[in-house]
């Protein structure tokens, strides 16, 4: 009998393999094998793991979505004295002078 090796991959030590269709993924990382449980909704009775040590071991690895969360100050107010632009690109304040700079005289806004 040919010995089946579980774990081709040196740096993927977390196997997952679909019990129903066979499909076998690997994963570096316990976080990477968390996300796509959670994506592909999978249950336990569904999927079987494999780990290269033989248990599950939880790595110190976070994601870069948790850490910003983490870095971020308690107020939305940044703590750097530059103003930053509003989300309006044009200004409906001044349209007549934008008018007069642009040589276009409007309709109704003319001297009698």
């Amino acid at each position: 009998m040919k010995e089946v090796n579980l774990f081709p991959y040196e740096t993927f030590g977390f196997r997952l393999e679909h019990k129903d269709d066979g499909k076998v993924c690997w994963f570096s990382c316990q976080e990477h094998l968390d996300k796509y449980i959670d994506r592909h909704k999978l249950k336990p009775k569904e999927i079987k793991l494999d780990y290269k040590n033989g248990k599950p071991n939880r790595t110190r690895k976070t994601h870069k979505r948790n850490l910003e969360q983490k870095s971020q100050p308690k107020s939305n107010r940044s703590s750097s004295p530059v103003r930053k632009r509003g989300t309006r690109m044009d200004s409906t304040r001044n349209t007549s002078s934008n008018d007069k700079t642009s040589g276009r005289k409007r309709k109704g806004m003319g001297k009698k």
